[in-house]
């Protein structure tokens, strides 16, 4: 209880007092614009799309006004704020109650943001249950351009596998037909019909029915379309099943390390600037990581979307 009392808990009860109803209004009009926007055919790529765009705007929200909230309840964030010089005569350490502060701001951001994820996931169609994503090695050079061309896939650790996907890049043609293409394990075939492969970027999705792969191995068997391989081209997507709330909870960790990271930029800006620059930089900290895509968090927002296990 004595915790509640200092920095921690006045930060926390501040932010949560200032953020919770922003995140809550933009939790509705996310439900509400998610429903509207909703793809007219369910392909993964429109649906993870859409997720992801409604999915962060309370996530967004949460964050912003709770480091906003915290920086400016804590005297010392700034410079010649009030009460600065009475913070400083009674708190101990060398950060001047400002690591407790951001501590309380993520601590109100977690608390707002994980029910949010919660409860706009169904809404916005993400997978109840995800799974491992597991990308494999591709041999160099990784390119099938001839009948007969051989690439080998190696995966970091044997993988009870659901499904294989295969998303290589395609060149120009160089004759009429579609390159045909055989994956094998240890040897044995994966499928009996030959995949397709006719334009660059194409998904092609080979279920093997949770059997154990280490590695891969692609023969073009014949066709036109040169097809490049390379980084992410060839996943394996294990069989095992993970519930959604551990991977919502993994995407707010992330959310919430973002945060810590735009308000340790603008404590350390605070030791020489006013508040209207520590409220810049804390913004502008947040913004390139949700809008500019610095960091693992528009990464996060997409897997999360598509069932794809964060951790």
């Amino acid at each position: 209880m004595n915790a509640w009392r200092r920095t921690f808990g006045v930060t926390t009860r501040q932010c949560l007092r200032t953020a919770g109803p922003a995140t809550l209004a933009a939790a509705i009009v996310a439900a509400v614009a998610g429903e509207l926007t909703a793809p007219v055919l369910a392909d993964e790529a429109a649906t993870g799309a859409q997720a992801t765009l409604w999915l962060a705007l309370p996530l967004l929200v949460a964050a912003a006004a709770s480091c906003l909230t915290a920086a400016r309840t804590w005297p010392t964030f700034a410079l010649r704020q009030d009460g600065a010089d009475a913070v400083r005569r009674i708190t101990r350490g060398p950060l001047g109650g400002r690591g407790a502060a951001a501590l309380g701001a993520v601590t109100a951001q977690l608390a707002l943001s994980l029910p949010a994820t919660l409860l706009l996931a169904p809404m916005l169609e993400v997978p109840a249950t995800a799974r491992r994503y597991v990308q494999a090695a591709v041999s160099s050079p990784p390119v099938l351009d001839r009948a007969g061309a051989i690439l080998r896939c190696e995966l970091p650790e044997p993988v009870l596998a659901a499904k294989l996907l295969l998303r290589p890049r395609a060149a120009l043609p160089t004759g009429p037909d579609a390159t045909r293409v055989q994956v094998t394990s240890g040897g044995a075939p994966l499928h009996e019909d030959p995949l397709r492969f006719e334009q660059s970027l194409e998904l092609v999705e080979l279920s093997v029915d949770e059997r154990e792969l280490q590695g891969l191995t692609l023969t073009q068997l014949d066709g036109h379309v040169p097809l490049l391989f390379v980084d992410g081209s060839v996943t394996v997507v294990s069989s095992e099943e993970l519930p959604r709330w551990s991977n919502a909870a993994m995407l707010v960790a992330i959310a919430c390390a973002a945060s810590l990271a735009a308000l340790a930029l603008g404590g350390l800006l605070g030791l020489g600037a006013g508040w209207p620059t520590v409220a810049s930089v804390i913004a502008a900290g947040l913004f390139v990581q949700w809008i500019g895509g610095v960091g693992p968090l528009h990464a996060a927002l997409l897997a999360f979307a598509r069932g794809q296990w964060l951790a």
